[in-house]
């Protein structure tokens, strides 16, 4: 009965998790770029009752279950159109590059799929959180900006090329906007603010190695202007999943406190 007990206690742990990977999900179904998680379950340990024979097979039985891990899913989302050139989409694989102020020391590679974007006061191209852009070899996308010379109008490509048209009629295209995937990126650490990073100096690296390039080629996608990434939720999965995992908790729970009165009863047999 004791046995009964804390397995039940570890389906019952593992269900809340799942029900947490869930509630993230469905709470960032309308996050630009969001990328959905999968909670997966294994059966833990077995105790052999009796080892098999030349005729009989072996008795085992099963301690509980234990989380397998928490998967993203990479699937493309839904693109919507908003009308606004610096509004870029990745369809395809692969992630915009980010990098902060030079002035913080930080100089890693920051990776993305949300693609609003913005011109700050000094030329570059940021996001929300005030994050560069970056481009070829690695660094920050930046426009000349003066009082002689104002950005009229920005267009992108599909294989991130930039032109910048300015007041005086001159266009600027010598910035490329540059894409990153990896081999595994499920091995990302997920950072908040829709960012990943990779432990690239780590020979461990579970994401594998970086690989970089124009956007349209060697497998990256295409860039598409105007547009946004949504988040790759299936509500209605979500909410059935939710159901689902909510019941294996409950029949957890049954079955913790079917095994207390079991053994409240073995006990008091003996008074």
């Amino acid at each position: 009965m004791i046995q009964a007990i804390y397995t039940s206690l570890s389906g019952m742990l593992n269900h809340r998790t799942r029900m947490d990977v869930l509630s993230n999900n469905i709470a960032n179904i309308n996050t630009t770029g969001f990328k959905a998680a999968q909670a997966n379950f294994q059966d833990s340990l077995y105790r052999t009752m009796r080892a098999g024979t030349a005729r009989t097979n072996p008795a085992q039985l099963g301690l509980g279950v234990t989380m397998a891990g928490v998967i993203t899913n990479f699937a493309q989302g839904p693109l919507q159109p908003t009308g606004r050139q610096l509004d870029l989409a990745v369809s395809g694989n692969g992630f915009f590059g980010l990098k902060k102020d030079e002035d913080t020391g930080d100089d890693r590679i920051y990776y993305t799929r949300e693609g609003s974007f913005y011109v700050d006061k000094d030329g570059y191209i940021v996001n929300s959180n005030g994050m560069r852009l970056v481009g070829e070899e690695e660094e920050p996308i930046q426009f000349e900006i003066s009082s002689e010379e104002v950005i009229d109008s920005i267009n992108i490509a599909n294989t991130g090329e930039i032109f910048v048209t300015y007041s005086d009629g001159s266009v600027d295209n010598e910035n490329t906007i540059e894409l990153y995937n990896f081999p595994n990126p499920d091995g990302l650490l997920k950072l908040g603010s829709n960012l990943y990073t990779a432990n690239e100096d780590n020979e461990e690296n579970p994401a594998g190695e970086k690989q970089s390039g124009k956007p349209g080629e060697n497998g990256l996608g295409v860039i598409l202007s105007g547009y946004l990434e949504m988040a790759n939720v299936d509500l209605a999965n979500e909410l059935g999943n939710l159901i689902v995992t909510q019941r294996g908790y409950e029949a957890n729970a049954k079955v913790f406190t079917t095994s207390d009165e079991v053994l409240k009863e073995t006990i008091d047999l003996k008074r």
